[in-house]
């Protein structure tokens, strides 16, 4: 090969692919229509440059610079498309409905563990009253005599916003935490879980001592729908990686993990999403007493038949090629 006059003659089109991969840097959609079928043909015809360099030339530097620019044009013209973000939460909304189908049975498990965990507690506290206290964490002693007091105050717009903020933190770490007890095989999930449950169970003794189920069941229904289903499915999320490394079956812990993994974060995802969306529902309308009480339960009645709805519907032609993936 005479490298020299092989350089002058391709070094147009080298140079002319370079100021076309330059200007679509962020997507080959910055080229017009004939801009695009040059990119093509130069890509090409630079791909057989190399092949040539390859076999017939021993200019190493040549060589790294024709596999450079190969290199780069590949990246633009096999680059995924970039989505925008409506399509990026579609996306995500429609595969965290369909990890919630295939594994309903950690969802049923962190729900009926939750209840369990009630009755227990609120069973232990109706035959021992001193038990409240081991039941009740610290500093839930003030919000159970709020609750006695049945009464609910207007908040100002500021404070609600404050309050909101607070139980997106708050509740987006207790969501958390119950989800990463998949890394303690499940036992951390089922803590959470436990405690949740107890507390509701000690709150329903305690409120029907004093005649008040009713302020307080009307009082969290809003809200209560949507953050406890949140807290529910993060739980499962916890309990299906905890099964995984407990029963891997035929693949090592690491590979069973990785496998629960997928459908673990869809759970996680979407349990926090929820519980930002009842945040709001908390802050501004559960606790505020010019809020009429048909009023909430009927935010809580919608909500429900929404939740249900977009779990038992949305992405379902995803099913079956996610479960034979999951298999």
């Amino acid at each position: 090969m005479n490298e020299k006059d092989f350089v002058a003659k391709r070094k147009a089109d080298w140079d002319r692919l370079v100021s076309l991969i330059d200007a679509c840097e962020l997507g080959i959609s910055n080229l017009k229509g004939d801009q695009i079928k040059e990119f093509g043909k130069l890509y090409r015809r630079v791909a057989g440059d190399l092949a040539l360099v390859r076999t017939q030339s021993a200019n190493q530097s040549m060589e790294a610079f024709l596999n450079d620019l190969v290199a780069r044009g590949h990246g633009v013209l096999y680059r995924h498309p970039k989505r925008s973000f409506i399509v990026g939460v579609s996306s995500f909304l429609r595969e965290a409905a369909s990890a919630v189908r295939r594994r309903k049975v950690y969802v049923f498990a962190a729900i009926g563990f939750t209840i369990f965990s009630a009755m227990f507690a609120g069973s232990a506290i109706r035959k021992d009253a001193t038990l409240l206290d081991t039941v009740l964490p610290s500093g839930f002693e003030a919000a159970l005599e709020h609750w006695k007091s049945k009464e609910f105050r207007d908040a100002s717009g500021e404070s609600a916003l404050q309050m909101t903020g607070f139980y997106i933190a708050n509740n987006t770490m207790a969501t958390v935490m119950v989800a990463a007890g998949g890394v303690t095989f499940g036992l951390t999930s089922l803590y959470s879980l436990f405690v949740n449950g107890a507390m509701l169970g000690a709150f329903t003794i305690e409120m029907d001592k004093v005649d008040g189920l009713g302020h307080f069941y009307s009082g969290i229904a809003a809200h209560g729908v949507t953050e406890l289903g949140g807290i529910f499915i993060g739980g499962a999320a916890g309990l299906l990686m905890g099964f995984a490394l407990v029963n891997p079956g035929r693949r090592t812990r690491g590979q069973a993990l990785r496998k629960a993994g997928r459908d673990a974060m869809y759970l996680i995802g979407i349990g926090i999403l929820m519980i930002w969306i009842a945040a709001p529902i908390e802050g501004f309308i559960s606790f505020t007493n010019s809020v009429p009480t048909f009023a909430k339960l009927a935010i809580a009645f919608a909500t429900l038949v929404g939740w249900l709805f977009y779990f038992g519907f949305v992405g379902r032609d995803l099913d079956e090629n996610r479960r034979l993936e999951s298999a």
